[in-house]
């Protein structure tokens, strides 16, 4: 009976999925290939340079550092002296006379330097801030939270006693913040939240005849000639699934993390998370990351498992898919739309798993307890593969009598 997962294994690995692997490998690195390119950035000279040959200048141009108060003090006098400050304050405009899209090397640390003394948070990767304003940073950057979140703009459906939660765990932060360059982990979480609906849709393709009439090898004769073998014949399949799924997933997060390395290095592991991402949890760029590989895998398995709940309620591979290719696609476009039902709905769908998964922007409560949107994601995935095991099993009854 231990072999039935590895003949399982065997209708799904067959040369339709080896050329659907390359197709949308294909596809999926479009999309990051894209990105890369889409860069231009100034030397020391006020150069510039546009592509993939910008990367490099941006990391030799990052000045790192433990954002102390001197250090903050320098890094203003540098932006005082910088070939970046014309083009940042508008003095040469490029962007349309050059068509340009100019990124910085200190954008990142200029936005969250400026962060508690905007009062929209526009962002702003001018430095134009008092050397007391400076020398006051994590003071005015901690309590800047409760009027970024206050419930008079509108922004946060917090009630005031939340907001004061949140408030009073942003005091207790550790300061200083490490500021490297880092763009490798950010694009790893931008890239991931961009192409995971794609992997979905792979997923789509190769299982969706997980529990459709397939006798070509002679498997469902096998598997259902016997009471033992159709009493099992669910974990056979869903094992199978989650195999493929799992091998498939760490392949292409393996080829995300080659491509990464090669373009915008997987350098600043160890940067402050907090700068880009406004949370209260103390992270560091790489334990971010493992939290969203990890996450990204989980949500995997959680399509995987309603991918074939679909195909055991449908028995018709077509259907299957097109019913998941719509809807991955129906999620990946409007996941950032606006609108209080779009809002609602979106934090339920799998793809979202990995959407801000610790920032403030996304936390819920239990009476005066405080969740991440990570712990959310974790029940509602849960709950999504126990219901589909469930269904599943019920409707195994009628893949028996068909």
């Amino acid at each position: 009976m231990r072999n039935f997962i590895p003949l399982e294994l065997k209708k799904i690995l067959n040369k339709n999925t080896v050329i659907i692997s390359l197709l949308f490998l294909t596809i999926i690195l479009i999309p990051w290939i894209q990105t890369a390119k889409s860069i231009d950035v100034l030397d020391d000279e006020g150069t510039i340079h546009s592509g993939l040959g910008g990367w490099k200048i941006l990391r030799e141009r990052t000045v790192e550092g433990t954002m102390t108060t001197d250090y903050l003090l320098q890094m203003k006098q540098n932006y005082e002296n910088s070939v970046d400050k014309p083009y940042i304050e508008g003095e040469v405009d490029t962007d349309r006379k050059l068509g340009k899209r100019l990124t910085f090397p200190h954008d990142a640390l200029n936005w969250e330097l400026n962060f508690p003394y905007i009062k929209y948070r526009v962002l702003d990767n001018s430095l134009n801030l008092t050397d007391e304003q400076l020398s006051n940073f994590y003071v005015d950057w901690k309590g800047s939270f409760t009027e970024y979140l206050s419930t008079e703009q509108n922004l946060f459906p917090y009630t005031e006693k939340q907001i004061e939660i949140i408030s009073q765990k942003m005091q207790k932060v550790p300061t200083p913040f490490l500021f490297k360059y880092d763009s490798g982990w950010e694009y790893l979480k931008i890239g991931l939240l961009n192409t995971i609906y794609l992997f979905f849709m792979f997923l789509a393709f190769i299982l969706c005849e997980g529990f459709s009439k397939n006798s070509s090898k002679g498997i469902d004769k096998v598997t259902l000639s016997t009471k033992e073998s159709r009493r099992r014949l669910l974990s056979y399949k869903l094992g199978a699934a989650c195999v493929f799924s799992t091998i498939a997933y760490f392949v292409y997060i393996a080829i995300i993390l080659l491509f990464i390395t090669a373009v915008y290095t997987l350098h600043g592991w160890d940067s402050s998370v907090q700068i880009g991402t406004i949370t209260f949890y103390s992270m560091n760029q790489l334990q971010e990351g493992l939290l969203y590989i990890s996450m990204g895998y989980f949500s995997t398995l959680v399509v995987t498992h309603l991918i074939l709940f679909l195909s055991v309620v449908f028995k018709r591979g077509k259907l299957v898919l097109a019913l998941s290719l719509i809807y991955f696609y129906l999620v990946n476009t409007y996941q950032m739309g606006r609108g209080a039902l779009i809002e609602k709905v979106m934090v339920f769908m799998p793809q979202n798993f990995i959407n801000n998964l610790i920032g403030i922007e996304k936390l819920y409560f239990v009476g005066n307890t405080v969740f991440p949107y990570v712990f959310v994601a974790l029940f509602l995935g849960t709950v999504y593969i126990l219901l589909s095991r469930i269904g599943i099993s019920i409707w195994m009854r009628r893949y028996y009598l068909q």
